[in-house]
């Protein structure tokens, strides 16, 4: 039986949007990446720079779903009321999310700290986070730590993420970030 699909929440999807070719990284990851209509409404923007000043880059994520990347779905009439519920506790990209994720009984992927525990009190298995779905990407692809480094710089610089100390993938996420992986330079 394949993979369930993974449902993504906005900040998951705009780490991998940061990461580059998201058809490769979805590809990667073994799964049908999910995002609810409400998280794909808080998919707002990358950073990036020109001419040397920071500018803000919006995120077409119509785009992305059309390569293959991801896939935006709509609640059923049977998530709504668990939405709302949630929406009380957590955003709504997140509560719409979780309300899938609870009533199609498919795992999710977020890395906000109240999210993670409302799924905890919700029942639901811990969610992955972004530092785990990178990782399996790169071990998918058998990325060299040079690619790896470079992967990891866009989306600390375009997405200004960094994984939270609790994340289970922090050390592996930080030496292949610094380079002490314990890798070649292209290894």
């Amino acid at each position: 039986m394949p993979n369930p699909p993974l449902l993504l929440d906005a900040c998951v999807t705009i780490n991998l949007v940061a990461a580059g070719p998201t058809d490769q990284v979805a590809e990667g990851v073994g799964r049908t990446l999910l995002v609810t209509r409400h998280a794909a409404a808080e998919v707002g923007h990358l950073r990036d720079s020109a001419d040397g000043e920071v500018v803000v880059v919006p995120v077409d994520l119509p785009s992305h779903a059309q390569a293959g990347a991801f896939e935006i779905t709509d609640l059923t009439d049977d998530e709504v009321p668990l939405y709302v519920e949630l929406a009380g506790l957590v955003d709504d990209g997140e509560a719409s999310t979780i309300a899938a994720a609870i009533k199609r009984n498919w795992p999710l992927a977020t890395d906000g700290r109240k999210a993670r525990h409302v799924c905890t009190q919700r029942g639901l298995p811990e969610p992955a986070g972004t530092a785990a779905l990178i990782r399996q990407y790169c071990d998918a692809r058998a990325l060299g730590q040079a690619d790896i480094a470079r992967l990891l710089g866009r989306i600390r610089n375009h997405a200004s993420f960094q994984p939270p100390r609790s994340d289970p993938d922090l050390k592996w996420w930080t030496d292949h970030e610094s380079g002490k992986s314990g890798h070649g330079p292209d290894t």
